[in-house]
Order: C-alpha cells, then structure tokens, then sequence
C-alpha cells in the first residue's frame, strides 16, 4: 500500500474511532460522524475495499435512521453517498436505487428545491445513461438544470456542468445539433468564470467535447483549433478535485 495513504487510512480511522465514542453520547455528533466517515469511507474506496466503504455507510445510515427525529437532510447525504460508492463500484442498479431512495426522503420532507437535490438528479441521469434509460436521463438532467439555475444563477460552474452532461448525451444519441448547442452553452459560460470558480480540467473538457462535436459535424478546422486549446490548457493543469462531504459530488461526463 501507498505509505501515504496508509498514513491517511490511520489518521480517518482514529478520528473515526473518537467521534464514534462521543456521538453515542450525545446524538447531535451524529453529523459529525457521518463527515469523519465519509471521508474514511472515501479512502477505502481508494485503497480497492469498497466493501468497507459500504460497511462505513450503512453504520452511518443505521444510526442516523435510529434518531427519535432522524434528520432527512442528513439521510438524503448518507444515501446519496451511497449510490456515489455504488456507482464507483460499478453496481449501476444499486446506485440508481439508492438515488431514488434519497430523492423520495427529500420528496417527503419538502428538500426538492435545493442543490443537493439537484446533484443527486444529475448523477441519477448519469447511471440512467449508463444503464441505456436516455429518456429518464435527459428528463433528471433538465430537472437538475432547472434547480441550479435557481440556486446558483444562470452562468454558474455547475450550470455549465450540466449543459455538458447533456451534450454528451445528446452526442451519445447522435443528436449533434442539441450537442453542439449544449456545449457551445457550456463553453460559454466557464470561459467567462472567475479564477476561484474556473476548474481548469472542465473547461479542457469542454474543449474536447466540441472538438468531437465539431468532427461529426465535418467541421475538422473547428475540431482541430478545440482540441489544440485543450491541450494547451491540460498542460498548464496542477492540482485536483475536493472529495465530497455529506453528499455525492457532482458528476460530470467525459464519456464522448
């Protein structure tokens, strides 16, 4: 094992092992708990053992179920980590269960219209589109559109990542037209980011995504200039992605 990571396997599990202790006590840790897990949960999904990870995830979802007043935000985040781990996993039917599970607790409990909601829709899309479901797909990545745009605004980071989830499924359906459209939208708004909200390997992708786009439509000067921009930009690239807390991240397509 990767000395590093074995030392961060270590350090998680103790502060895993500390909280445990005190939200047995007091049951308001519990929150705590379940971030202390995840992040644990996360670095065994690292290390190969997913069945740790889900081991970590179901005691986090059996305790929070156990509450006199279980906290649906918190349950929503748990499952939805859960299906997160599935689909890594390559479990896709048991990833899409568990997104349904946690967009039918936030059905009940009102949560629709927040951006937690609209990730889980997103990814959901995602495992719909992997399992070959293009209809339920494109209907929970306009459903997401719809929610950060009222979260988030119109031009936002997150905005453009679902535009480009629906390119490539529109690309995926040879519907090159719509494609164009969505990451022409995209394209649009990441290159008009601010450097803190920029990701760089998003709008490389964006650029590979068009040059695809721009090859199927027979436009191969267009195709060339994106790829080249996406090189130029991947060879400036240094650094990398948060892990998620309390809830999946946000999923982004690369599959063109």
């Amino acid at each position: 094992m990767d000395p590093n990571l074995e030392r961060q396997l270590f350090s998680a599990s103790r502060s895993v092992e500390e909280v445990r202790r005190l939200a047995y006590r007091e049951p308001s840790r519990l929150g705590q708990l379940v971030e202390q897990i995840s992040v644990l949960a996360d670095l065994r999904q690292k290390e190969g053992d997913f069945r740790k990870a889900e081991s970590l995830y179901r005691e986090a979802l059996f305790r929070a179920q156990e509450l006199k007043k279980p906290d649906p935000d918190l349950l929503c985040g748990i499952h939805s980590l859960l299906a997160h781990l599935y689909d890594r996993w390559g479990r896709m039917d048991k990833a899409a269960e568990y997104y349904e599970k946690a967009l039918k607790i936030a059905d009940d409990a009102a949560l629709e219209d927040n951006d937690k909601v609209a990730t889980i829709k997103n990814n959901l899309a995602m495992i719909f589109k992997g399992l070959r479901d293009y209809k339920k797909a494109e209907k929970y990545y306009q459903e997401a559109l719809d929610s950060f745009r009222v979260t988030d605004g119109s031009e936002s980071p997150r905005v453009a990542s679902v535009l480009n989830n629906l390119g490539v499924l529109y690309y995926t359906n040879m519907d090159v037209e719509r494609a164009q459209q969505m990451h022409e939208r995209a394209l649009g708004i990441r290159q008009n980011l601010g450097q803190d909200q920029m990701d760089p390997a998003d709008l490389s992708q964006t650029y590979i995504n068009l040059g695809a786009v721009y090859k199927a439509t027979g436009d191969f000067q267009k195709a060339e200039a994106c790829v080249d921009r996406a090189k130029r930009i991947r060879s400036g690239m240094n650094g990398f992605h948060a892990n998620p807390r309390r809830a999946a991240a946000l999923l982004i397509d690369k599959t063109l």
